[in-house]
C-alpha cells in the first residue's frame, strides 16, 4: 500500500505495522458529511427509496413471501460467494442442500450452502438479539464451517483476526490496501457497534447508514477470510433490523457482481481521497437497481405460481398437490422421501403425487439421481438464474 496515497486521507489515519508497512486505520462513523453533499443525493436516495418501497408493496401483497425470500437467498449465496472466487452452479447447490451426494465440486458448494445457511440464519437472530458483532460473528462461524480452503487456513470461524491482513496481492509489500491491525481493528469494530445502536440517527436516512456501514466493515476487514461475503450480508441485516426492508428480500450481490471493480474502487477512493460523495451514489444506485430486479424476480416467480396452479387445476388439484407447489419454492429440489415426510403421507401416495406434477410440468427428474431420485421445478431455477420463464420451456 502506498503510504502517500493515504497521509492526508479526511477519513482516517495511518499506523505502522509488519515489516515496515502502514496500514489504514477509518475514523469513527458518522463521516462529517458538507451539508451540500447530502442535497447532492437527494436524488438517488430518493429514487432507491422509491425503490425499495415498490419491492416492500410486494412483498406485502404476497400470499407467502418465502416464494421469494428463499429463491432471492439461493441467488444472493452463488453471486456473493462467486465474487470471492468461489463458484458452484445452482443445481449443485439445491441439490446439496436437499440432501443429494456432494458434486464435483464438494468444497465450494458446500462453503456457497454455508453462505445460505449463515444468512438465513442471521436474519432469523434479529427477532431475539439486535444486530450485533456476535450476530456478525456467528454468521461468520456458520459461513467457514468445515471449510478448509488454501486462502483461509488462517482463518478461524467465528473469531476476529489474529493477524495483520492485506488485500490485493500475496505478500503486504505490494498489497493495494492493508486495513487496520488487530488491536485497532477491534476497537473500531467497537465503534462500528455504537454506531448501529446509537438513538440520535443524526438525520442519516437509513438507506445512507447502510452505505456507511458497509465501507466502514470492509475497510476494518476484521476477519483473516470471509470479510466481502459477511459484508454484505451486513447490508441486508442492516435492512432488515431498521425497518427498511419488512422481509428478507433485497440483497445487493447481484447487481454488484456487475460492476465488482467499481465497487471496490469506490471504497478504495473513501479511504483515499474522502470520497463519500462517490461511494454514497453509487451504493443507492446499486440498491434502486437491486429492488427493481427483485420486483422483476417476484414477478417472474408469481407468474410460476399462477402457472403451476392453473396446470394444476386442470389436472384435477388436490391440497397434497398445492401443498408441494408451495414447497418447491423453499426448496425447488426434492425427493420422493422427503415430499412424503413433508405432507405426512406413504411413499406411494407421495410417488403418486410427484407423478401428477411430472405429467404437469411442474417437476422433472434430474438425471444422474438415483436411492433417491430427485425432482427438480425448473421453472423456479430458471427465474434465479435469470432466464426468462417465458422462453424457458415450450408450453404445455
Amino acid at each position: 500500500m502506498k503510504k502517500a496515497d493515504f497521509e492526508d486521507s479526511p477519513s482516517g489515519t495511518l499506523v505502522l505495522t509488519e515489516r515496515g508497512q502502514y496500514a489504514f486505520v477509518p475514523n469513527p462513523l458518522p463521516p462529517a458529511l458538507a451539508p451540500g453533499l447530502l442535497a447532492d443525493l437527494n436524488t438517488p436516495l430518493a429514487e432507491a427509496a422509491a425503490a425499495v418501497g415498490e419491492l416492500n408493496g410486494l412483498g406485502r401483497l404476497m400470499r407467502n413471501p418465502y416464494l421469494l425470500i428463499r429463491p432471492l437467498q439461493a441467488q444472493e449465496a452463488l453471486t456473493s460467494s462467486s465474487m470471492e472466487g468461489t463458484y458452484t452452479t445452482l443445481d449443485d447447490l439445491l441439490l446439496v442442500e436437499a440432501g443429494a451426494d456432494a458434486p464435483v465440486r464438494a468444497a465450494d458448494t458446500q462453503e456457497v450452502l454455508n453462505y445460505r445457511l449463515a444468512l438465513s440464519e442471521a436474519i432469523a437472530s434479529l427477532a431475539e438479539i439486535p444486530l450485533s458483532l456476535r450476530t456478525l460473528r456467528q454468521a461468520h462461524a456458520q459461513l467457514l464451517s468445515g471449510v478448509a480452503r488454501h486462502r483461509g487456513t488462517a482463518a478461524r470461524a467465528g473469531e476476529f483476526k489474529q493477524h495483520q491482513n492485506f488485500i490485493g496481492a500475496y505478500e503486504i509489500e505490494k498489497a493495494r490496501f492493508i486495513p487496520p491491525p488487530r488491536a485497532q481493528a477491534l476497537a473500531c469494530l467497537d465503534d462500528l457497534e455504537c454506531f448501529l445502536h446509537r438513538e440520535d440517527r443524526q438525520g442519516l436516512h437509513p438507506l445512507i447508514d447502510a452505505a456507511l456501514i458497509h465501507y466502514q466493515f470492509e475497510t476494518i476487514h476484521p476477519f483473516s477470510d470471509g470479510n466481502g461475503r459477511v459484508g454484505r450480508m451486513l447490508i441486508t441485516l442492516h435492512l432488515v433490523s431498521s425497518g427498511v426492508m419488512r422481509h428478507p428480500i433485497l440483497y445487493l450481490s447481484p447487481v454488484l457482481e456487475g460492476r465488482k471493480d467499481e465497487y471496490i474502487d469506490r471504497m478504495y477512493a473513501v479511504s483515499k481521497a474522502g470520497d463519500w460523495a462517490g461511494w454514497i451514489s453509487f451504493f443507492l444506485e446499486m440498491v434502486a437497481q437491486a429492488a427493481r430486479s427483485a420486483c422483476t424476480t417476484a414477478d417472474r416467480l408469481l407468474a410460476v405460481e399462477q402457472d403451476y396452479r392453473s396446470r394444476l387445476q386442470q389436472a384435477g388439484r388436490s391440497a397434497n398437490l398445492l401443498g408441494i407447489v408451495d414447497l418447491l419454492f423453499q426448496t425447488p429440489i426434492l425427493s420422493i422421501p422427503q415430499i412424503a415426510e413433508h405432507l405426512g403421507v406413504t411413499y406411494p401416495a407421495a410417488q403418486k403425487n410427484v407423478r401428477h406434477l411430472v405429467d404437469a410440468g411442474v417437476l422433472q427428474e434430474m438425471s444422474g439421481t438415483s436411492n433417491p431420485r430427485y425432482f427438480v421445478a425448473r421453472d423456479i431455477l430458471n427465474v434465479i438464474s435469470g432466464i426468462d420463464h417465458a422462453h424457458a420451456r415450450p408450453s404445455h
